[in-house]
């Protein structure tokens, strides 16, 4: 049985003839990484050279040396995701939305005679794993009841190869979580140096419900001396996959003003190990003609294995002129680094076979990021957009399209103390996919919003 990353990992990479692309990757790639933080995230994420809220924790840990006031910070996003998908010539629209908590966190100044000692901790949701495809047809060419169902049946065989109608529905839902312990100082006038350690914790649930139907009656034989089962009415599958996962990272900054309204920063995120347990089954009830009675199989099984992330890397700056300020920013990191610290949970592929894939199939990234805001003084508010890019860590980028995502925002400043920041970033990206259930091209159109709310209380 296949773990949840090496569905696609051992087809999507060439090990097997099927691109498996609809299912999920390992976590690595699962899902949406936007970041922290509305302003932040208003702005494109294009915050390491910003860096001087709370969201510093993810984005520029020494950003938190600019913060002089204690400081409380509480942040709540809504997600949406939608996938029109044209599945042999039928075209199904599905949808699924979620509310979470995204942040909460506080900074702690400590007083000091010279520069500045700055401390924060909390937690704050990283990366959403939300995604769904629904998708119909008629199948002529394949039937997964002859490779699936009919080989549990010891000796028995199946006219049943193709030519009937397929119906399948995926559901995803989850996150990766950061519980954060961050400080920075001070170390000359207007150079500041700080670290974050990350305690990653997450989980991920992905469930496939697959039904197959003899619509057209053409399959009506079954000869029990013989062992032939061709006499198949319907029958539906659920597949399912929880994926538990924790690992431990640190991550270092530097951010420095040459002059009052530039700002420079740079990031170094270290090697992360992830331990990944995971619970797979598969269930089916069988459907035949000739039969009263449902034919119930249930599986289950439990797998544990380890995966490195290597390391990354960030630039950033940011230019204050008047009530503007621009930003951009630059995240590099080499893919092909990746690699399995344990053996694969499938007897037939070793570790270092799906090592040497990873490395041939996965390539670098460098994503960009932009960012303006303006404030208005009569209205005591800022207005903000941005800009940036998740580029695929695949070189097939047919199969794993790189994706764009555009944000807005508002911060209105309540009084001295308190601070509301609203956000909203929406993208979108086309692919085609397949798996082992249709062996079918699917054309996907996927939409991905998110609306993210935090109030910011500094005292």
């Amino acid at each position: 049985m296949f773990s949840k990353f090496l569905q696609t990992a051992l087809v999507c990479l060439g090990i097997f003839a099927v691109t498996d692309c609809r299912a999920q990757e390992h976590v690595l790639f699962w899902g949406q990484e936007l970041g922290v933080g509305a302003r932040a995230i208003g702005l494109g994420g294009a915050y390491v050279g910003v860096a001087d809220d709370y969201s510093a924790v993810y984005w520029n840990p020494s950003g938190l040396g600019q913060v002089r006031r204690m400081e409380f910070n509480l942040g709540f996003s809504h997600n949406s995701v939608s996938n029109s998908a044209n599945f042999m010539g039928n075209e199904l629209e599905g949808t699924a939305s979620s509310s979470r908590l995204n942040s909460l966190g506080f900074i702690f100044p400590v007083p000091t005679y010279r520069g500045s000692l700055v401390f924060g901790f909390g937690y704050h949701k990283v990366r959403d794993f939300d995604n769904v495809l629904d998708i119909e047809g008629f199948n002529p060419q394949y039937a997964a009841f002859a490779d699936i169902v009919v080989p549990t049946y010891d000796g028995w065989v199946t006219d049943v190869n193709d030519s009937l109608f397929q119906q399948e529905s995926i559901l995803e839902e989850g996150s990766r979580n950061h519980y954060t312990l961050s400080g920075a100082i001070e170390l000359q006038q207007n150079l500041f140096v700080g670290a974050s350690l990350n305690i990653i914790r997450g989980r991920d649930d992905y469930g496939i419900h697959f039904v197959e139907s003899d619509t057209k009656n053409l399959y009506r034989f079954y000869d029990e001396a013989n062992k032939i089962v061709s006499d198949l009415d319907y029958w539906q599958y659920d597949r399912t996959i929880g994926s538990d996962f924790s690992a431990t990272n640190l991550k270092l900054g530097v951010l420095y003003n040459p002059i009052k309204s530039l700002r420079i920063g740079a990031t170094m995120t270290t090697n992360t190990e992830y331990e990944i347990k995971e619970n797979w089954g598969e269930a089916w009830r069988e459907y035949y003609d000739t039969a009263d009675e449902a034919a119930v199989y249930d599986y289950q099984s439990n797998y544990t294995y380890k995966l490195k992330e290597p390391f990354a890397m960030g630039v950033g700056m940011s230019y204050r002129l008047a009530n503007a300020m621009l930003a951009a920013s630059v995240d590099y990191q080499n893919w092909s680094e990746a690699k399995f610290l344990s053996d694969p949970p499938v007897a037939s592929v070793s570790q270092a076979e799906i090592n040497r894939y990873i490395r041939q199939e996965l390539t670098s990234t460098t994503s960009v990021h932009l960012g303006a805001e303006m404030y208005l003084p009569m209205i005591k508010a800022r207005l903000r957009g941005g800009y940036f890019n998740q580029p695929s860590p695949y070189k097939n980028k047919e199969l794993h399209p790189s994706r764009s995502f555009y944000s807005g925002g508002l911060s209105l400043m309540m009084d001295k103390q308190v601070m509301l920041d609203f956000a909203y970033v929406t993208g979108g990206w086309k692919q085609e996919s397949s798996d082992d259930l249709t062996y079918a091209a699917t054309r996907e159109d996927k939409d991905f919003s998110k609306l993210i709310g935090t109030v910011l209380i500094r005292f």
